[in-house]
């Protein structure tokens, strides 16, 4: 299978020179653009196995600004340059930073077969950097037969990846690698890197003496493969540089396989006339060749290249096995947290029907239904006014796409054409992540790309696909140009001014975020989307009070926006994370940010309709909110927090625990009045104060009456919908005993994503007259099907 490479070159020559030799030698070019801009949206998109980009990029953007986003995807990125370029550019610390983590470089004059083996190195070793990464993460390989070549050489790369990164796990673990580390220490000079050569003497003088007038430590040189094993297995150097023709009876390449457990990086030194040999060295993941006669200049940037890319691959790996450690390290906390909450509550629940006497039980209600007693009244408080921005911020609208080939062309047009300019220019940009969608997703995108020009789309094939939510956020981050961010499900539709409405609230320093109200679209399909759509609504009106307390209000996934900014300063979106949402707002309030809540700005999203897709999708977020309780309560009780808010917070994620009481404490309640009717006595005790008794009972209903009210809906159908929901909250208990069998049986984190239904009909009823005609300007098509969705509402 031929090899895709994109070129970003502003010189017309140079690109068709350089596509007609790599065509030459089967690559397909898949374009060659002028500007970084245009580069970076077709490499997100296309994803080629390849880009080349000119060092030095005419316009706002220089080849390494334009590398470093499209690396922060994992796609390799090879240089051209001249030597002029690289010598030029050698005092600059932002090019001396970022030059390094590309593939390499190719010089011109662009000589044909340096090109070949300086591709075949980039592709080839991103594939087994790919692969311990995944190793790393525990993604153990990818049976995805589209996006995996079935040929010996990939087999190959893929056991050169899991064979060098095991053998790195055992060096690290090893006492004589530590003794030999410690050696080495000794020898070298503090802030020096030593580098062994192997090659004939004579060479081997010459580049010692450039090397160390370049300030590295060349710790010795050898002559034979046998002498440079046993040198380095003794220094363990940071780079050896070697020939591939050698003394003796082992040749570099062989040398090079034995020196595989040390994971040190090699160059190799080659005559160009050695074309086998260089075949053969290239799949042994050397980070570079260097050409006799060398050029000093090419000596010096390849060396800092592979020093470079070699520590970053091993700080990149580290941190992601770091991650995975702690969040193994979280789930056994998890799994204790859980059995020792559903102990307890196990244990004042079978106290009470055993004795008969629920009086422990009352008090343990009082206090969450006091607190939505409390809450519900604050909400009837006005919240603090808005200040338009003299200057909006430019927004940057992402959409998380796995598999929605019926619903995400609705959702591009209603949020592509929403009504957000500043003087005559659009101030919004648009990004949709396709996660290794199957279907035609990735078709229907295309087609709408050629409808809007602000759309940009970013795709995402396994392994990289289907390992977090947040994962998937943050790689549209790294592309986005908005000072915020706002985040939508790909069945989301808006009014055309939502941004206008919701971008006020964050024209405050201490405000990081808002979460817009959200509406269901099909709230009248059945019973069940009526009940989400007024879940939902409470929700809106409990964040609406504690905006008013404060401005500690929480993000609820679909329709919030971000200081891209605040983003970074916390470290982007927690993959792991099952509700990335509430994550992002525990990690933002530690840092003492604020959060608003815009009830004035809607999202019209698809309530599920049937009880096993409730649960399913209920059952992740009860999961997300303890694993939040769990993790974050110490984090936030030693923060710096104020009381009255780290209590808020705390009761916010313990809600599915609270609510468990609540609605047991119902079932406890109807069976002490059947009781009366029926035996003249109540027979289970409750001896608490009457007031305690009669807010442990009822402190229920008044937010759910103000939410409703809200909504200037009429009394009957305000009593419809108390009695209606609070039947429909009964299901509370079965999903907290369903959440708590699950965290404690899962091995991993991973989360259930929402299935939707979408049909045109449920927009014929008369109560969705306000949403229809906003429904029409956004093109809703007329044969919407069964597609899986990506949420955190």
């Amino acid at each position: 299978m031929s090899k895709n490479i994109l070129i970003v070159e502003d010189d017309k020559f140079t690109g068709i020179d350089l596509k007609n030799k790599l065509e030459s030698l089967n690559y397909k070019v898949i374009d060659i653009v002028p500007t970084g801009e245009e580069g970076i949206n077709i490499a997100i998109e296309k994803r080629p196995d390849l880009i080349l980009i000119d060092l030095v990029l005419k316009g706002n953007d220089s080849g390494i600004e334009v590398s470093k986003k499209i690396l922060a995807l994992d796609l390799p990125v090879l240089f051209i340059a001249s030597i002029d370029d690289l010598n030029s550019n050698t005092n600059d610390e932002k090019f001396k930073e970022n030059i390094d983590l590309g593939s390499g470089f190719i010089l011109k004059p662009i000589e044909i077969e340096k090109l070949n083996r300086s591709v075949k190195i980039a592709i080839n070793n991103n594939k087994i950097e790919t692969e311990k990464l995944n190793l790393a993460m525990g993604v153990v390989g990818n049976n995805d037969s589209r996006y995996s070549d079935k040929t010996d050489e990939n087999s190959h790369l893929n056991l050169k990846a899991k064979k060098s990164y095991y053998q790195r796990k055992k060096n690290e673990n090893s006492k004589d690698s530590s003794k030999n580390s410690e050696k080495n220490e000794k020898i070298a000079s503090i802030n020096k890197k030593n580098i062994l050569i192997v090659e004939d003497e004579s060479v081997s003088l010459d580049i010692k003496q450039k090397l160390e007038n370049i300030g590295y430590n060349v710790i010795d040189t050898e002559d034979t493969g046998k002498k440079a094993i046993k040198k380095a297995k003794k220094l363990h150097p940071d780079l050896i540089i070697m020939s591939i023709e050698l003394k003796g009876d082992m040749d570099g390449i062989e040398t090079s396989k034995k020196l595989e457990k040390l994971d040190i990086p090699i160059i190799y030194l080659v005559n160009d006339d050695e074309k086998e040999n260089i075949k053969n060295a290239i799949i042994t993941y050397p980070y570079g060749f260097i050409s006799k006669p060398y050029n000093d200049s090419e000596l010096k940037h390849t060396v800092n290249i592979a020093l470079k890319k070699h520590a970053h691959n091993l700080n990149k790996i580290k941190k992601i096995e770091d991650d995975v450690k702690e969040k193994n390290k979280e789930l056994l906390i998890e799994k204790i947290c859980v059995i020792g909450m559903l102990g307890i509550s196990s244990i004042l629940i079978l106290y009470s029907f055993l004795y008969l006497n629920f009086t422990v039980l009352q008090w343990v209600l009082f206090v969450p239904s006091a607190i939505t007693i409390f809450l519900a009244v604050m909400s009837l408080f006005k919240q603090d006014k808005v200040t338009p921005y003299e200057v909006p911020p430019f927004v940057t609208m992402m959409v998380p796409a796995h598999n929605e080939e019926h619903t995400i062309a609705d959702c591009v047009r209603s949020l592509a054409n929403v009504d957000y300019f500043y003087k005559g220019k659009r101030n919004f940009e648009l990004i949709v992540i396709n996660d290794g969608s199957e279907d035609r997703t990735g078709e229907v995108l295309n087609e709408l790309k050629k409808e809007f020009n602000h759309l940009k789309v970013i795709t995402r094939v396994p392994p990289r696909s289907g390992k977090g939510k947040g994962f998937v956020l943050n790689d549209g981050l790294e592309i986005s140009k908005g000072e915020a961010i706002a985040v939508f499900d790909a069945d989301a539709r808006v009014d055309p001014d939502f941004l206008t409405k919701i971008i006020p609230y964050l024209n405050d320093e201490k405000v990081q975020g808002v979460q817009s109200r959200i509406k269901m679209y099909n709230k009248n399909e059945n019973f069940l989307t009526a009940m989400q759509h007024i879940e939902l609504a409470v929700f809106g009106n409990i964040v609406r009070a504690k905006d008013v307390l404060g401005k500690a209000g929480f993000l609820g996934g679909n329709g919030q926006i971000v200081k891209k900014e605040a983003i970074y300063n916390i470290g982007g979106w927690d993959g792991f994370a099952i509700t990335e949402d509430l994550n992002l707002s525990i990690r933002l309030m530690i840092d003492r940010f604020a959060i608003r809540y815009c009830g004035e700005a809607c999202v019209y999203q698809e309530a599920v309709p049937n009880w096993k897709q409730l649960f399913r999708q209920r059952t992740r977020w009860a999961i997300g909110n303890f694993e939040t309780l769990f993790i974050y309560t110490p984090k936030i009780i030693k923060s710096k927090i104020p009381v009255f808010r780290t209590f808020g917070i705390i009761e916010h994620v313990a809600f599915y625990g609270l609510n468990l009481f609540i609605f047991f404490g119902f079932i406890v309640l109807g069976l002490n009045i059947i009781s009366y009717f029926y035996l003249n006595d109540f027979i289970i005790k409750m001896n608490a104060p009457l007031i305690i008794g009669m807010v442990s009972a009822f402190g229920f209903f008044p937010g759910v009456i103000v939410t409703l009210n809200r909504d200037n809906i009429s009394i009957p159908q305000i009593f419809k919908g108390i009695v209606g929901y609070w039947i429909y909250s009964f299901h509370l208990i079965p999903l907290f005993f369903i959440t708590c069998y699950q965290m404690l049986t899962r091995k991993e984190r991973t989360w259930a994503k929402t299935l939707h239904l979408g049909k045109d009909e449920d927009l014929k009823s008369e109560n969705m007259s306000e949403i229809k005609g906003e429904m029409k300007k956004f093109k809703i098509g007329k044969n919407m099907e069964a597609k899986v969705n990506y949420d955190s509402k």
